[in-house]
């Protein structure tokens, strides 16, 4: 039985190099191929650790590095599914995240505390796991709705399913038995289980004509990512023109709270078609992209008519169908790359500072 799972742990550790020498070979100057990268390196760590008790120097880089695995994991899920509408994917809390995990380990790994702070430093390296295997998960789930990428969408899935759960399952393991030996059952599960989503992931980078990873990363859509023109069907013309309809000459951007299960019923297409039309035909990855297209420019022809020189941007905002002026100033400078008050400031129209700030 140990020689099946050290065989196990050999195939997974080389689907692990196979897929990192594809990301970092075509992929290397997108941050999220990097960050898998790093993350296959720390679960490769993981996984050697049973297999290296009698090395004491090499278990302790490999402990180190695997600690380094759930701030992967949140930095992944931030790069991956933070919207283009969300700017910076990474801040200064991923990289604090990252140290604290590396420092926690360093400190836990070296038994150089009495018992009484080691089991201190224990708890607080399982507790800032916790912390980080939960903002992962809510990268992955946020923002679930206005996803119009289907891969992606199954994607969160799978990645929410597998890797959070098996990360959070780790967690609870290292509680029970953190002190002890953990029993050799526990060890094989796990093994096993990395094993698998180490071959599903392998199979989709490498093997699989659609792959879901590379195709669900908004960096790589015009360059990495090529799809046949399909020219719309009937049905799709149809949808198109009811869509186009509601948005151009009904303006339902302009409802603040619109969303695309709101809209799908106004227009009357089931909503996983209006997701496929507007990804595919129309060329959004997400529905707020699609929705501020129409309200920036909704908005900048406002800020550039004479007659509404003294109105306020708020209310421009608004009525734009914009919930916050916040939302709205990053929005236009997204799209304008200015703000509102110097897009109306370069129309020649700001005759008072204090009517256009707010």
């Amino acid at each position: 039985m140990q020689n099946f799972f050290l065989i196990l742990t050999g195939v997974a550790i080389g689907s692990h190099i196979l897929v990192i020498a594809k990301l970092l070979t075509e992929y290397r100057h997108i941050i999220t191929a990097r960050i898998l990268s790093l993350k296959l390196v720390g679960a490769t760590c993981y996984m050697l650790q049973p297999f290296v008790v009698d090395a004491p120097n090499f278990l302790f880089f490999l402990q180190v590095a695997g600690m380094a695995t759930p701030a992967l994991f949140w930095m992944f899920a931030s790069t991956l599914f933070a919207g283009t509408e969300s700017g910076q994917k990474l801040h200064s809390g991923h990289y604090v995240g990252l140290v604290a995990c590396l420092t926690i380990g360093v400190l836990t790994c070296a038994e150089v505390f009495p018992i009484g702070v080691g089991s201190f430093m224990h708890v607080a390296g399982l507790v800032c796991t916790s912390l980080l295997v939960f903002l992962g998960l809510s990268d992955i789930v946020k923002n679930w709705k206005s996803d119009l990428v289907e891969c992606r969408r199954l994607l969160r899935v799978g990645l929410a399913i597998s890797s959070g759960v098996f990360l959070l399952s780790t967690v609870v393991s290292e509680f029970i038995y953190g002190h002890g030996q953990f029993p050799d059952a526990l060890i094989h599960m796990n093994i096993a289980i990395i094993s698998f989503l180490s071959l599903g992931l392998a199979y989709v980078v490498l093997i699989s004509t659609s792959n879901l990873i590379i195709e669900s990363i908004d960096d790589l859509a015009s360059e990495a990512v090529v799809k046949p023109q399909v020219e719309p069907s009937v049905a799709d013309s149809q949808w198109l023109k009811s869509l186009n309809y509601a948005m151009e000459v009904e303006y339902r951007y302009r409802e603040v709270d619109l969303t695309i299960g709101g809209l799908a019923e106004y227009v009357n297409i089931p909503e996983h078609q209006l997701r496929r039309l507007i990804n595919q035909h129309l060329g959004y990855r997400n529905f707020n992209d699609y929705l501020n297209r129409y309200r920036v420019r909704d908005a900048a022809e406002r800020l550039a008519d004479p007659t509404l020189v003294r109105t306020p941007i708020l209310t421009i905002a608004i009525e734009s169908g914009y919930a916050s002026l916040t939302t709205f100033n990053k929005a236009f400078k997204a799209l304008k790359e200015m703000t509102p008050s110097e897009f109306r400031r370069s129309s020649g129209l700001s005759v008072n500072q204090e009517l256009t700030d707010y």
